[in-house]
Protein backbone atom coordinates (compact mmCIF):
# COMPACT_ATOMS: atom_id res chain seq x y z
CA UNK A 1 0.00 0.00 0.00
CA UNK A 2 1.39 3.36 -0.95
CA UNK A 3 1.67 6.05 1.73
CA UNK A 4 0.62 9.68 1.35
CA UNK A 5 2.85 12.68 2.11
CA UNK A 6 1.94 16.37 2.16
CA UNK A 7 3.74 19.21 0.46
CA UNK A 8 3.42 21.98 3.09
CA UNK A 9 3.71 24.76 0.51
CA UNK A 10 1.04 23.66 -1.97
CA UNK A 11 -0.99 21.26 0.14
CA UNK A 12 -1.03 18.87 -2.82
CA UNK A 13 -0.72 15.22 -1.88
CA UNK A 14 1.45 12.61 -3.56
CA UNK A 15 1.73 8.92 -3.03
CA UNK A 16 5.09 7.27 -2.34
CA UNK A 17 5.63 6.68 -6.05
CA UNK A 18 5.23 10.36 -6.83
CA UNK A 19 1.91 10.32 -8.70
CA UNK A 20 -0.24 13.40 -8.06
CA UNK A 21 -3.57 12.77 -6.44
CA UNK A 22 -6.54 15.19 -6.35
CA UNK A 23 -5.40 18.51 -4.76
CA UNK A 24 -6.82 19.18 -1.32
CA UNK A 25 -6.43 22.92 -1.03
CA UNK A 26 -7.01 24.56 2.30
CA UNK A 27 -9.34 27.38 1.26
CA UNK A 28 -8.88 29.21 4.54
CA UNK A 29 -5.17 29.50 3.86
CA UNK A 30 -5.76 30.51 0.26
CA UNK A 31 -8.11 33.33 1.22
CA UNK A 32 -5.85 34.32 4.10
CA UNK A 33 -2.93 34.69 1.72
CA UNK A 34 -5.03 36.76 -0.68
CA UNK A 35 -6.00 39.03 2.21
CA UNK A 36 -2.41 39.32 3.41
CA UNK A 37 -1.25 40.45 -0.02
CA UNK A 38 -4.09 42.91 -0.71
CA UNK A 39 -5.41 45.39 1.84
CA UNK A 40 -8.62 45.83 -0.14
CA UNK A 41 -9.19 42.07 -0.08
CA UNK A 42 -8.47 42.05 3.66
CA UNK A 43 -11.14 44.72 4.22
CA UNK A 44 -13.64 42.80 2.11
CA UNK A 45 -13.09 39.62 4.13
CA UNK A 46 -12.85 41.27 7.55
CA UNK A 47 -15.84 43.59 7.19
CA UNK A 48 -18.54 41.13 8.38
CA UNK A 49 -16.44 40.31 11.46
CA UNK A 50 -16.87 43.86 12.78
CA UNK A 51 -20.05 44.83 10.94
CA UNK A 52 -22.15 41.64 10.74
CA UNK A 53 -25.43 43.52 10.29
CA UNK A 54 -24.10 45.96 7.67
CA UNK A 55 -23.24 44.44 4.27
CA UNK A 56 -19.94 45.47 2.74
CA UNK A 57 -20.55 47.94 -0.08
CA UNK A 58 -17.49 48.59 -2.19
CA UNK A 59 -16.87 51.96 -3.78
CA UNK A 60 -14.40 54.17 -5.57
CA UNK A 61 -13.26 55.68 -2.28
CA UNK A 62 -12.87 52.30 -0.55
CA UNK A 63 -10.60 51.03 -3.31
CA UNK A 64 -8.70 54.32 -3.50
CA UNK A 65 -8.07 54.54 0.25
CA UNK A 66 -7.00 50.89 0.41
CA UNK A 67 -4.69 51.33 -2.58
CA UNK A 68 -2.98 54.39 -1.11
CA UNK A 69 -2.62 52.99 2.42
CA UNK A 70 -1.09 49.85 0.94
CA UNK A 71 1.29 52.09 -1.04
CA UNK A 72 2.32 53.73 2.26
CA UNK A 73 2.93 50.30 3.79
CA UNK A 74 5.07 49.33 0.81
CA UNK A 75 7.10 52.55 0.93
CA UNK A 76 5.76 53.95 -2.36
CA UNK A 77 4.18 56.91 -0.55
CA UNK A 78 5.87 58.67 2.34
CA UNK A 79 3.29 60.99 3.92
CA UNK A 80 -0.37 61.04 2.90
CA UNK A 81 -3.43 63.28 3.27
CA UNK A 82 -6.85 61.78 2.52
CA UNK A 83 -9.85 64.10 2.17
CA UNK A 84 -13.14 62.20 2.08
CA UNK A 85 -16.74 63.05 3.05
CA UNK A 86 -18.18 61.98 6.41
CA UNK A 87 -20.00 58.66 6.57
CA UNK A 88 -17.66 56.93 4.11
CA UNK A 89 -16.03 54.41 6.51
CA UNK A 90 -12.74 56.30 6.66
CA UNK A 91 -12.08 55.52 10.34
CA UNK A 92 -12.78 51.80 9.91
CA UNK A 93 -10.46 51.62 6.93
CA UNK A 94 -7.63 53.71 8.35
CA UNK A 95 -7.71 53.26 12.13
CA UNK A 96 -9.09 49.73 12.44
CA UNK A 97 -8.48 47.50 9.40
CA UNK A 98 -5.16 48.99 8.28
CA UNK A 99 -3.04 48.39 11.41
CA UNK A 100 -4.42 44.85 11.77
CA UNK A 101 -3.59 44.14 8.13
CA UNK A 102 -0.04 45.47 8.47
CA UNK A 103 0.51 43.32 11.57
CA UNK A 104 -0.26 40.16 9.56
CA UNK A 105 3.12 40.71 7.87
CA UNK A 106 4.94 43.15 10.16
CA UNK A 107 3.73 42.71 13.74
CA UNK A 108 6.64 44.79 15.02
CA UNK A 109 5.10 47.98 13.57
CA UNK A 110 4.32 50.68 16.13
CA UNK A 111 1.28 52.92 15.68
CA UNK A 112 0.13 56.22 17.16
CA UNK A 113 -3.44 57.33 16.42
CA UNK A 114 -5.11 60.59 17.36
CA UNK A 115 -8.43 62.32 16.82
CA UNK A 116 -9.98 65.56 18.05
CA UNK A 117 -11.77 63.54 20.76
CA UNK A 118 -10.21 60.79 22.89
CA UNK A 119 -13.51 58.87 22.80
CA UNK A 120 -13.23 58.45 19.02
CA UNK A 121 -9.64 57.23 19.22
CA UNK A 122 -10.54 54.73 21.95
CA UNK A 123 -13.60 53.56 20.00
CA UNK A 124 -11.40 52.59 17.03
CA UNK A 125 -8.74 51.08 19.29
CA UNK A 126 -11.34 48.77 20.86
CA UNK A 127 -12.60 47.72 17.41
CA UNK A 128 -9.04 47.07 16.28
CA UNK A 129 -8.34 44.85 19.27
CA UNK A 130 -11.65 43.04 18.85
CA UNK A 131 -10.78 42.20 15.25
CA UNK A 132 -7.39 40.83 16.32
CA UNK A 133 -8.99 38.66 19.00
CA UNK A 134 -11.74 37.39 16.69
CA UNK A 135 -11.89 33.73 15.70
CA UNK A 136 -11.64 34.80 12.06
CA UNK A 137 -8.30 36.54 12.62
CA UNK A 138 -6.88 34.00 15.05
CA UNK A 139 -7.60 31.12 12.68
CA UNK A 140 -5.60 32.82 9.94
CA UNK A 141 -2.81 34.73 11.66
CA UNK A 142 -2.94 33.71 15.30
CA UNK A 143 0.55 32.25 15.04
CA UNK A 144 2.08 35.56 13.94
CA UNK A 145 1.89 37.28 17.35
CA UNK A 146 0.03 37.40 20.65
CA UNK A 147 -1.33 40.43 22.46
CA UNK A 148 0.58 41.13 25.66
CA UNK A 149 -1.55 40.72 28.77
CA UNK A 150 0.17 43.46 30.75
CA UNK A 151 -0.40 46.07 28.01
CA UNK A 152 -3.88 45.28 26.75
CA UNK A 153 -5.99 48.34 27.47
CA UNK A 154 -8.59 50.35 25.59
CA UNK A 155 -6.18 53.12 24.64
CA UNK A 156 -3.05 50.99 24.31
CA UNK A 157 -2.20 47.40 23.49
CA UNK A 158 1.04 45.68 22.55
CA UNK A 159 2.02 42.35 21.04
CA UNK A 160 4.86 39.97 21.81
CA UNK A 161 6.77 41.10 18.70
CA UNK A 162 7.28 44.63 20.16
CA UNK A 163 4.54 46.23 18.08
CA UNK A 164 1.95 48.45 19.71
CA UNK A 165 -1.07 50.64 18.97
CA UNK A 166 -1.68 53.79 21.04
CA UNK A 167 -4.80 55.97 20.94
CA UNK A 168 -4.75 59.60 22.01
CA UNK A 169 -6.41 62.91 21.21
CA UNK A 170 -5.35 66.31 19.91
CA UNK A 171 -3.16 67.67 22.69
CA UNK A 172 -3.27 64.33 24.54
CA UNK A 173 -0.58 63.18 26.97
CA UNK A 174 0.23 59.99 25.02
CA UNK A 175 1.98 62.04 22.36
CA UNK A 176 5.15 61.59 24.41
CA UNK A 177 5.29 58.17 22.71
CA UNK A 178 6.94 57.43 19.37
CA UNK A 179 5.77 55.30 16.48
CA UNK A 180 6.60 54.08 13.00
CA UNK A 181 3.30 55.35 11.61
CA UNK A 182 1.50 58.40 12.99
CA UNK A 183 -2.16 58.77 12.01
CA UNK A 184 -4.46 61.72 12.69
CA UNK A 185 -8.08 60.89 11.93
CA UNK A 186 -10.24 64.03 12.06
CA UNK A 187 -7.99 66.62 13.73
CA UNK A 188 -10.91 69.08 13.97
CA UNK A 189 -14.55 68.76 14.89
CA UNK A 190 -17.00 70.78 12.82
CA UNK A 191 -17.53 73.26 15.64
CA UNK A 192 -13.84 73.54 16.53
CA UNK A 193 -12.89 74.29 12.94
CA UNK A 194 -15.05 77.43 13.00
CA UNK A 195 -13.07 78.79 15.92
CA UNK A 196 -9.81 80.40 14.80
CA UNK A 197 -8.29 79.69 18.21
CA UNK A 198 -9.22 76.01 18.40
CA UNK A 199 -8.47 75.33 14.74
CA UNK A 200 -5.05 76.89 15.02
CA UNK A 201 -4.35 75.03 18.26
CA UNK A 202 -4.92 71.70 16.49
CA UNK A 203 -2.66 72.71 13.60
CA UNK A 204 0.11 73.84 15.95
CA UNK A 205 -0.25 70.65 18.01
CA UNK A 206 0.35 68.55 14.91
CA UNK A 207 3.25 70.65 13.65
CA UNK A 208 4.88 71.05 17.04
CA UNK A 209 4.19 67.66 18.61
CA UNK A 210 2.57 64.91 16.57
CA UNK A 211 4.76 65.15 13.49
CA UNK A 212 7.88 64.83 15.67
CA UNK A 213 6.83 61.46 17.16
CA UNK A 214 8.28 59.22 14.46
CA UNK A 215 10.82 56.61 15.50
CA UNK A 216 12.73 57.11 12.27
CA UNK A 217 12.23 60.23 10.17
CA UNK A 218 13.70 58.44 7.15
CA UNK A 219 11.33 55.48 7.10
CA UNK A 220 8.36 56.67 9.19
CA UNK A 221 5.03 57.84 7.81
CA UNK A 222 2.50 60.55 8.70
CA UNK A 223 -1.14 60.17 7.67
CA UNK A 224 -3.90 62.77 7.98
CA UNK A 225 -7.46 61.82 7.04
CA UNK A 226 -10.33 64.25 7.35
CA UNK A 227 -13.23 66.06 5.77
CA UNK A 228 -12.29 69.62 4.80
CA UNK A 229 -13.73 72.14 7.23
CA UNK A 230 -11.83 75.37 6.60
CA UNK A 231 -9.23 76.71 4.19
CA UNK A 232 -6.82 76.98 7.14
CA UNK A 233 -7.53 73.52 8.63
CA UNK A 234 -4.72 70.98 9.05
CA UNK A 235 -4.96 69.82 5.44
CA UNK A 236 -4.75 73.41 4.19
CA UNK A 237 -1.73 74.10 6.38
CA UNK A 238 0.14 70.96 5.31
CA UNK A 239 -0.61 71.40 1.61
CA UNK A 240 0.72 74.93 1.84
CA UNK A 241 4.02 73.61 3.19
CA UNK A 242 4.27 70.68 0.77
CA UNK A 243 5.67 67.18 1.22
CA UNK A 244 2.36 65.31 1.48
CA UNK A 245 0.62 63.23 -1.18
CA UNK A 246 -3.04 64.28 -1.49
CA UNK A 247 -5.91 61.88 -2.17
CA UNK A 248 -9.01 64.06 -2.56
CA UNK A 249 -12.38 62.34 -2.96
CA UNK A 250 -15.34 64.71 -3.42
CA UNK A 251 -18.85 63.31 -3.11
CA UNK A 252 -19.74 64.77 -6.51
CA UNK A 253 -17.16 64.71 -9.27
CA UNK A 254 -15.77 68.00 -10.51
CA UNK A 255 -13.82 67.34 -13.75
CA UNK A 256 -11.64 70.43 -13.34
CA UNK A 257 -10.48 69.12 -9.93
CA UNK A 258 -9.83 65.49 -10.91
CA UNK A 259 -7.41 63.93 -8.41
CA UNK A 260 -4.32 62.13 -9.71
CA UNK A 261 -1.60 60.77 -7.42
CA UNK A 262 2.03 59.76 -7.79
CA UNK A 263 1.31 56.01 -7.78
CA UNK A 264 -0.65 56.30 -11.02
CA UNK A 265 -4.14 56.47 -9.52
CA UNK A 266 -6.68 58.80 -11.12
CA UNK A 267 -10.29 59.38 -10.09
CA UNK A 268 -12.14 57.07 -12.51
CA UNK A 269 -15.25 59.24 -12.76
CA UNK A 270 -15.83 61.03 -16.04
CA UNK A 271 -19.11 62.95 -15.80
CA UNK A 272 -19.65 66.14 -13.80
CA UNK A 273 -21.53 65.47 -10.54
CA UNK A 274 -20.94 61.70 -10.79
CA UNK A 275 -21.31 60.30 -7.29
CA UNK A 276 -18.56 58.82 -5.16
CA UNK A 277 -20.68 56.15 -3.44
CA UNK A 278 -24.06 56.03 -5.21
CA UNK A 279 -24.96 52.68 -3.65
CA UNK A 280 -24.98 54.31 -0.21
CA UNK A 281 -25.50 58.06 -0.73
CA UNK A 282 -27.83 59.17 -3.51
CA UNK A 283 -28.03 62.46 -5.36
CA UNK A 284 -31.31 63.25 -3.56
CA UNK A 285 -29.63 62.72 -0.19
CA UNK A 286 -26.76 65.00 -1.18
CA UNK A 287 -29.22 67.65 -2.36
CA UNK A 288 -30.89 67.54 1.06
CA UNK A 289 -27.50 67.97 2.71
CA UNK A 290 -26.81 71.04 0.59
CA UNK A 291 -29.93 72.60 2.07
CA UNK A 292 -29.31 71.56 5.69
CA UNK A 293 -25.57 72.31 5.72
CA UNK A 294 -25.56 75.35 3.48
CA UNK A 295 -23.25 75.91 0.53
CA UNK A 296 -20.16 76.71 2.60
CA UNK A 297 -20.23 73.63 4.85
CA UNK A 298 -21.27 71.30 2.04
CA UNK A 299 -18.42 72.50 -0.17
CA UNK A 300 -15.89 71.68 2.54
CA UNK A 301 -17.27 68.51 4.10
CA UNK A 302 -18.54 66.80 0.96
CA UNK A 303 -16.65 68.39 -1.94
CA UNK A 304 -13.29 68.74 -0.10
CA UNK A 305 -13.21 72.35 -1.27
CA UNK A 306 -13.72 74.56 1.79
CA UNK A 307 -15.26 77.40 -0.20
CA UNK A 308 -18.21 77.01 -2.60
CA UNK A 309 -17.41 77.11 -6.30
CA UNK A 310 -19.55 80.24 -6.61
CA UNK A 311 -18.31 81.89 -3.42
CA UNK A 312 -19.35 81.62 0.21
CA UNK A 313 -20.98 84.74 1.58
CA UNK A 314 -20.64 86.60 -1.74
CA UNK A 315 -21.65 84.72 -4.90
CA UNK A 316 -19.69 85.28 -8.07
CA UNK A 317 -22.86 85.84 -10.06
CA UNK A 318 -23.78 88.73 -7.75
CA UNK A 319 -20.81 90.80 -8.90
CA UNK A 320 -21.03 93.26 -11.78
CA UNK A 321 -18.20 93.55 -14.27
CA UNK A 322 -17.58 96.98 -15.72
CA UNK A 323 -16.24 97.82 -19.17
CA UNK A 324 -15.19 101.09 -20.75
CA UNK A 325 -18.23 102.69 -22.35
CA UNK A 326 -16.61 102.83 -25.78
CA UNK A 327 -15.53 99.13 -25.83
CA UNK A 328 -17.96 96.28 -26.41
CA UNK A 329 -16.84 93.25 -24.36
CA UNK A 330 -18.47 89.79 -24.13
CA UNK A 331 -20.21 88.54 -20.97
CA UNK A 332 -18.02 87.17 -18.15
CA UNK A 333 -18.29 83.38 -17.52
CA UNK A 334 -18.88 82.35 -13.88
CA UNK A 335 -19.51 78.95 -12.34
CA UNK A 336 -22.85 78.67 -10.57
CA UNK A 337 -23.67 76.72 -7.39
CA UNK A 338 -24.92 73.70 -9.35
CA UNK A 339 -21.61 73.44 -11.20
CA UNK A 340 -22.92 74.80 -14.48
CA UNK A 341 -21.45 77.80 -16.26
CA UNK A 342 -23.37 81.05 -16.35
CA UNK A 343 -22.56 84.47 -17.70
CA UNK A 344 -22.73 87.98 -16.32
CA UNK A 345 -22.89 90.82 -18.85
CA UNK A 346 -20.21 93.46 -18.70
CA UNK A 347 -21.80 96.82 -17.89
CA UNK A 348 -20.62 100.05 -19.46
CA UNK A 349 -19.12 102.44 -16.93
CA UNK A 350 -21.57 105.36 -16.52
CA UNK A 351 -20.55 108.98 -16.77
CA UNK A 352 -21.11 109.38 -13.04
CA UNK A 353 -22.17 107.28 -10.05
CA UNK A 354 -24.93 107.96 -7.57
CA UNK A 355 -23.65 108.75 -4.09
CA UNK A 356 -25.32 107.17 -1.10
CA UNK A 357 -24.56 108.40 2.43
Amino acid sequence: MSSTTSNPFTNNYKDSEGSLQIPRLNLVRVYAEKARRSFHEFVRQAWPVLEPSTPFVDGIHVQAICTHLQAVSEGRIRDLIINVPPGHAKSLLTAVFWPVWVWTSYPETRWLFASYAASLSIRDSVKCRRLIESEWHQQRWGDRYRLSGDQNQKHRFENDRTGYRIATSVGGAATGERADIVVVDDPHSVDQAESDLERRAAVEWFNGTMCTRLNDFTTGHKIVIQQRLHEADLTGDLLGKGGFELLSLPAEFEPERRCTTSIGWTDPRTEADELLWPEKISAAQLDALKVSLGSYRYAGQYQQRPSPADGGNFKKQWFRFWRPAHIDLPPVAVRLADGSLGSVPAVAVPGQFDTMI
